[in-house]
């Protein structure tokens, strides 16, 4: 099976796996790309990403918010492959509108993580992905919410469909090591976008909690003179891994978006053998179960992430069960492995017809 992999995000192209990255980040040259190196049967996988000219980046990120250039590339090899996979519909509109016009060998599956233009009800977006998805032939999704959306506005594309958990690469963060913080304690909260660190900071600010709290991912001028708060704009994988496994325990404050988000850093953090303290987002209820897995606290209610941070601090063994819980179901449930199986799983199914 040959497959042409498109993700919406850039890559390392390598003659060899570089120690800095993650597995979806690179690809080596004849080796297998990201989970696909858990198939059964081994597929030949190409791998465009979506560099292009800085300008025309910068346009189609932040204007357009889908990849011409990447498209370009892509389809002119659209008939020397089985299967084409596009990571988002940012990397799939150009490629499906195309084949709504022009037939081609391989048949097209998108992994839907942001309800096709972001859970658009109206307007022009909710138009344009209903015109063009149906030249899909497949769809996966990892929130099981969002077959709710699909049934009201894409009837077409549900029995074309699959919920898949997200898996996390337990081999590359899995771990049950402990390594000894140096200078204070700390609670750590990762990842800016389509955050609410707003709540969290109110609620540490006033919860008087003898612990340092480190906003990873970003940097904010209201947060900076406040006693405790540690803003880290960007670190790099392995100094992310190293923060989580020194921090006592995890905020993930994710804010009620209607589409697939935040599964990654969740399963990652739970991987790390961490407590997580973490919104109830849709898209994370899932991946959870209160009190066995995670803490769960209502979205934006300060008073309840407060009450929750003190139970973690006043709680180690509480919180350390929850956190080899955690552990345990990205080892055995919810890893990139299992994910893998699922995918080929439905890449069969659907060729196979």
């Amino acid at each position: 099976m040959k497959i042409l992999m498109l993700v919406n995000w850039k890559i390392e192209y390598c003659d060899e796996k570089p120690a800095d990255k993650q597995p979806p980040d690179y690809k080596v040259e004849g080796k297998d790309y990201w989970f696909y190196r858990y198939f059964k049967k081994k597929p030949e996988v190409d791998v465009i990403d979506i560099r292009s000219f800085p300008w025309l980046e910068n346009f189609e990120r932040n204007k357009l918010h889908f990849y011409i250039w990447q498209a370009i590339r892509a389809i002119p090899k659209l008939n020397q492959y089985d299967l084409i996979v596009s990571h988002g519909m940012p990397s799939a509109i150009v490629i499906c509108l195309w084949r709504r016009f022009f037939k081609t060998k391989a048949k097209h599956v998108v992994f839907d993580i942001g309800s096709f233009a972001s859970a658009s009800e109206s307007g022009f977006s909710l138009k344009l992905m209903q015109f063009a998805s149906k030249s899909l032939d497949g769809l996966i999704y990892h929130m099981r919410a969002q077959r709710v959306y699909y049934e009201k506005f894409f009837p077409w594309i549900v029995d074309k469909s699959q919920f898949i958990k997200f898996g996390a690469d337990f081999d590359f963060f899995g771990s049950d090591r402990k390594i000894n913080s140096i200078g204070r304690k700390y609670i750590v909260c990762a990842g800016k976008n389509k955050c609410d660190w707003d709540t969290v900071v109110k609620a540490y600010k006033e919860s008087k909690i003898d612990l340092d709290l480190h906003l990873i991912g970003g940097k904010e001028e209201r947060f900076e003179n406040i006693s405790g708060v540690v803003q880290i704009p960007y670190l790099p994988i392995n100094d992310f891994i190293e923060q989580v496994h020194g921090a006592e325990f995890c905020v993930l404050p994710l804010e009620p978006v209607p589409f697939s988000f935040g599964q990654m850093r969740l399963l990652q953090q739970m991987a790390l053998k961490k407590c997580v303290i973490v919104s109830n987002a849709p898209s994370i209820l899932d991946y959870v179960e209160d009190g066995i897995t995670a803490k769960v606290y209502k979205t934006h209610y300060q008073e309840e992430l407060k009450r929750i941070m003190w139970w973690a601090v006043e709680n180690e063994r509480g919180r350390e069960n929850i956190a080899n819980n955690a552990y345990n179901f990205v080892k055995d449930e919810c890893n990139e492995e299992k994910m893998a199986s699922n995918i080929e799983c439905f890449n069969m199914k659907l060729l196979n017809k």
